[in-house]
């Protein structure tokens, strides 16, 4: 049998390694592919949804050209070459949006894509390799700084598992271009690299996408899971502030309700446990002639006066207690595991407080406040109510002072 020649091996040799290639690049773009349409389902993107059949159909022209294995070396190497031209596209006009990054212009980003493309051209006519990994080397180094300028500021914010594969996308493919930089200086593949320039280019492009698909993977990970992250911290300070009032800092009447659909005070008059049930009483008070602060000194100076007083409350109450801005000048504290006459001792110290404050921010002033104690089966609705009729009470027999409910 007479052997081959070994250009012809050699021929057959770098056409089974570029088919190899276009399987492996399949792969990456249907996995691709499938990455960015879950993503734009997530983000409800149309824009996103066709940039994923793009990537399909790319995927599907590789697999074509796998199984019918009919195309020359230079059409796999110039498929290559347009394959990462688009996907150059890709990250800079749309994939690096969704991933969390600031995205391009999209006539940047086709100037920039339609300048790589033309190097390429130019660069498949010369027979070396070298000039091919040195654009190629640029462009990595711009993706490694802008990832990196990207990741940088919510650094401290990832973990160490997301630290770990961020570093490794970085730190791979300029590692490889280093070591392929390195090979090419070296007499013995002096010949390969000269003769199989297409071979080397197609490899490195290969490294490149599968990194890069890697990290945008990764970066989309990292955002998702920051801007989950920031939606929960978010969620949390519109929680606060719909239970807060805005002005005293208090809980306001919405965290009331909440409380006792919590049944905080109903676990506290069940019949079955009433030896062991603790006091809760319920302390109103409402600051006396308030509409004429407000008429003598001006709204600025009557929410000075509000404040002042929810400074006081906070203070006179402990820290198991709840304390709410009930209306505009009323304020109620929930006193727990207190009885009637513990409550009323708290109420008259308050009362006191305020009535001797030694440099009050705008006038001196008075308060008026109710009293009652729970009583077992009571809702409370009822509760309030007769913390109110003590308060009616209390105006009516001549203010600034505590009246306990009946």
């Amino acid at each position: 049998m007479v052997g081959q020649p070994a250009s012809s091996r050699q021929s057959a040799g770098a056409y089974m390694d570029n088919l190899t290639l276009v399987a492996a690049n399949a792969f990456i773009q249907l996995y691709t592919s499938v990455n960015l349409l879950v993503i734009s389902f997530q983000r409800k993107s149309k824009p996103l949804r066709f940039i994923s059949l793009g990537y399909l159909i790319l995927a599907l022209a590789f697999f074509v050209v796998y199984f019918f294995n009919q195309a020359p070396v230079e059409v796999l190497a110039l498929i290559f070459n347009l394959s990462f031209s688009l996907f150059f596209f890709m990250y800079f006009a749309g994939t690096r949006s969704f991933c969390g990054f600031k995205a391009w212009p999209v006539k940047y980003s086709l100037l920039l894509t339609l300048g790589y493309a033309l190097l390429i051209f130019v660069i498949i006519l010369v027979p070396v390799s070298f000039p091919r990994i040195a654009i190629t080397s640029l462009l990595v180094v711009y993706l490694f700084g802008d990832f990196l300028v990207t990741v940088w500021p919510v650094w401290q914010r990832l973990r160490p598992v997301e630290k770990t594969l961020s570093l490794v996308g970085l730190i791979g493919y300029p590692g490889y271009l280093m070591a392929r930089l390195v090979v090419i200086y070296r007499d013995a593949y002096v010949d390969k690299f000269m003769t199989d320039a297409s071979m080397e280019s197609t490899v490195t492009q290969l490294f490149m996408m599968v990194n890069f698909s890697i990290l945008a993977s990764v970066a989309y990970h990292i955002n998702n899971r920051l801007l989950l992250s920031d939606l929960q911290q978010k969620n949390q300070l519109l929680e606060e502030q719909s239970i807060t009032d805005q002005l005293t800092g208090l809980y306001n009447r919405r965290y009331l309700e909440q409380m006792v659909s919590r049944e905080i005070i109903r676990g506290r008059n069940d019949q079955q446990h009433q030896d062991s049930r603790q006091p809760i009483s319920l302390i109103l008070l409402d600051i006396d002639a308030f509409a004429t602060i407000n008429d003598r000194h001006g709204v600025h100076k009557g929410n000075q006066v509000l404040r002042e007083m929810a400074e006081m409350i906070s203070g006179a109450a402990d820290k198991q207690d709840i304390v709410v801005r009930l209306a505009a000048s009323k304020f109620l504290i929930v006193l727990l595991e207190k009885s009637k006459h513990e409550a009323l001792m708290v109420a008259e110290n308050l009362r006191h407080q305020i009535e001797t404050i030694p440099e009050p921010l705008v006038c001196p002033y008075t308060a008026s406040l109710g009293v009652a104690e729970h009583e077992t089966g009571e809702n409370f609705e009822h509760w309030l109510g007769r913390a109110m009729l003590a308060l009616d009470q209390a105006k009516q027999n001549g203010r600034n002072r505590v009246v306990s409910a009946a």
